[in-house]
């Protein structure tokens, strides 16, 4: 595999350029960063607003946006984060030499394991049969059923934590680019600033859940999930927005600036 660049190709001078077909490969993956950006955002909010409509009651939050695959919002849960999952697969599938790619191909899968290997079932009381149990406990996954709820909810919470940090790890690759190339120093600061805040809101999870911290009904684990995925969403979003511009006139960029 050789030694993996920090830099990306370099992008055409004119994003508005369909005829060309680095154009075209451009545009796919600031689509890409566009589309991932703005569900990291939402979904927190839809599993929210999506639960009070079906249940016909309150705005109220889990323990843990994991939490919400055991309510009725466990399709939009699926589907949402394997829409994410195969999008960060396939990003900068053409460029398999970048520290892009490679971080993002490995969150991409991990997002895949967090959704397919489900956090423990919420409100399970102690000494209350789970899931591995015969007969199958209520709420049981097959594949809870099948490898047992610990082991399972063991590979989901290991899985999140190699998504969040391989996204800040992108995030700060953004901040690189942005203050070499560009000499963009705000917008630098910005995406370390949301890398930095996936890294704390990691920390904050894990050290907060150990010290059972809560406010309100916001869990420590539910307030770290919640802002690591909008500073990543934000990070995404910030970056993909080149895009924007091309909804409008042609818009150029340094010829010697990587994506």
């Amino acid at each position: 595999m050789g030694t993996l660049t920090r830099d990306t190709f370099q992008r055409p001078a004119d994003l508005g350029d369909r005829a060309d077909a680095a154009v075209l490969y451009a545009r796919s993956y600031l689509l890409i960063r566009t589309v991932v950006g703005v569900l990291g955002i939402l979904l927190p909010l839809i599993f929210i607003i999506g639960e009070a409509y079906f249940l016909r009651g309150g705005v109220h939050v889990r323990g843990s946006l994991s939490g919400y695959y055991h309510t009725s919002m466990r399709d939009v849960f699926v589907g949402g984060l394997c829409v994410i999952g195969f999008l960060l697969i396939t990003y900068m599938s053409g460029q398999t030499n970048t520290q892009d790619f490679w971080y993002s191909l490995v969150a991409g899968v991990a997002v895949l394991g967090v959704t397919f290997f489900p956090t423990g079932r919420p409100g399970v009381a102690p000494g209350e049969p789970k899931c591995g149990s015969t007969p199958m406990p209520d709420g049981c996954s097959p594949v809870q059923q099948q490898f047992g709820e610990t082991l399972v909810a063991t590979i989901h919470y290991s899985c999140a934590a190699v998504f969040i940090l391989c996204l800040a790890r992108i995030s700060f690759l953004f901040a690189r680019r942005e203050e070499k190339y560009q000499g963009a120093a705000g917008t630098a600061l910005f995406h370390k600033l949301c890398g930095w805040a996936i890294v704390a809101a990691v920390v904050w999870a894990v050290v907060g859940g150990l010290l059972r911290i809560s406010i309100g009904e916001l869990t420590a684990l539910y307030l770290g999930e919640v802002i690591a995925v909008w500073a990543f969403g934000a990070s995404w979003l910030a970056k993909g927005s080149d895009l924007w511009s091309t909804l409008g006139p042609a818009h150029r960029r340094r010829l010697d600036e990587p994506a």
